[in-house]
């Protein structure tokens, strides 16, 4: 029987992909609670599919450059909150060090300089002449990302809660539904230092039902716009699902 060959994702746990026999589980694991939370529209297909290919480590580069054109920038905090970067990461992690400003060199004669600093107003023409055709438009294009992503998640999430109100009685206590909105609630009411917090204690206590709670996190944020703090939920998500499958398996 080949049945075993393949798992859910459609991805191979053969030893050829050089994987040992914990990061064989791990990656089930993930592709199982990726397959349950698409169900719920907590993530979406373009987020499973990142997710499962860094898990079996198939094109792994264009996966993390696809997760970055998403979530943005990462997170960093503001520069009113020094020192709480402590706040978004376990004791046991080193902090960031402070970046080093770099001296200006003089400029020497002969290099290119720009019309600001020739002091030559600029043309109309001019941005677009010297705009790399190859650069994406990143602003434009990760709009359309979010707002993709947001949508889908929106009528998965109402697909799902359908089908429970369909089955009624026991069902409903499985509903994510009211789950979800009353953690947008708190999302909504919540500063950002205490959302960061908050990632952070979920991740920690790494309950039974921790990947559900994260990812509808997530989602939350990334509904309300905070996309940094969704990558940060994101990144936990992904540390979580490899640990343990969902409670149904």
């Amino acid at each position: 029987m080949a049945d075993n060959d393949e798992t859910p994702g459609g991805s191979s746990n053969a030893p050829q992909q050089g994987l040992s026999a914990y990061e064989t589980l791990r990656a089930q694991n993930i592709e199982r609670n990726n397959a349950k939370l698409r169900v719920l529209g907590l993530i979406t297909s373009a987020e499973e599919k990142r997710s499962n290919d860094e898990a079996w480590r198939r094109n792994s580069k264009s996966a993390h450059e696809d997760g970055k054109s998403i979530r943005g920038e990462d997170f960093e905090p503001s520069s009113g909150d020094e020192g709480s970067d402590e706040e978004y990461c376990d004791g046991d992690k080193p902090k960031l060090r402070n970046r080093k400003r770099r001296k200006s060199m003089p400029h020497r004669e002969g290099e290119r300089k720009s019309r600001r600093l020739r002091n030559i107003p600029a043309q109309s023409g001019d941005l677009d002449e010297e705009k790399d055709p190859s650069m994406p438009d990143f602003p434009l294009t990760t709009g359309e990302e979010r707002s993709k992503m947001v949508e889908e998640n929106r009528q998965a999430r109402q697909r799902a809660a359908l089908e429970v109100a369909k089955a009624g009685g026991k069902a409903c206590k499985n509903n994510p539904t009211a789950t979800y909105d009353h953690c947008l609630m708190r999302v909504r009411t919540m500063t950002d230092k205490a959302l960061a917090n908050r990632v952070r204690a979920i991740e920690r206590a790494c309950g039974k039902h921790c990947v559900v709670k994260m990812a509808i996190f997530k989602s939350c944020l990334q509904d309300e716009g905070y996309w940094d703090l969704a990558g940060l939920a994101s990144d936990a998500l992904e540390r979580l699902k490899g640990l343990q499958p969902p409670p149904s398996d």
